[in-house]
């Protein structure tokens, strides 16, 4: 079984914030082929979120590897980043469609306009490891009560919830953030809980990270 999980990547435009209009209209110039700006959509999403950031909404055609979809910047403080991407039909993109169009978007637009201007594109990787969301130490601990564990009472015998619990106060220490689906989806496509079980837990999870947080603010 895989121990890396498929993700949805980031991607961040960052330099100089005095030449971000100058990056804005560089990347909706290079925009062409199957690529074009569509203002009249970034403005009503800016308008929808309430926001005085700016956003620009470029759409992509449809090719055999993914849908005709929609893909943001959004204004970020060293430039801009996209926040999400999402099929103009119905349904929702796979990892790997969603992946796809960002490589996409940076080939044929971002990759030969941003660094003439001083921006760098940045990344992060679209199959990830636990160690990706959380320190080293936190990893294995999740990993030891794991493996440990019996898979169909869950936390629920002493020696697995001691060993659950040093996991949820050893992330919470290190003040990483680790998103609760994220954490099911480990726990059910890389560990082999079954996907309620794995579910449940990540409900625990973030449930005992915000009773933690709140001990420590008051």
């Amino acid at each position: 079984m895989s121990k890396t999980l498929e993700v949805f990547r980031d991607l961040y435009l960052r330099g100089p914030q005095e030449k971000r209009k100058d990056l804005r209209a560089a990347l909706m110039n290079a925009a062409g082929g199957r690529w074009r700006v569509d203002l009249e959509r970034s403005e009503e999403v800016a308008k929808g979120a309430i926001t005085t950031d700016d956003v620009l909404l470029f759409r992509t055609q449809a090719t055999e590897a993914y849908p005709e979809a929609g893909l943001t910047l959004w204004e970020h403080e060293d430039g801009y980043y996209v926040p999400n991407i999402v099929p103009l039909e119905t349904g929702q993109l796979t990892h790997a469609q969603y992946n796809a169009i960002l490589e996409d978007f940076i080939k044929e637009i971002a990759s030969d306009t941003a660094p003439q201007i001083g921006f760098i594109i940045s990344t992060t990787h679209g199959h990830q490891t636990i160690e990706d969301w959380v320190p080293e130490d936190a990893a294995e601990k999740l990993r030891r009560f794991s493996g440990a564990a019996n898979k169909s009472t869950g936390a629920s015998h002493p020696s697995d919830e001691k060993r659950w619990f040093d996991f949820i106060v050893s992330v919470h220490r290190s003040g990483a953030y680790l998103d609760a689906d994220r954490l099911a989806r480990w726990l059910y496509e890389v560990d082999g809980w079954d996907e309620e079980s794995a579910h449940s837990l990540a409900a625990r999870f973030e449930g005992a990270v915000a009773l933690l947080k709140f001990y420590d603010e008051n």
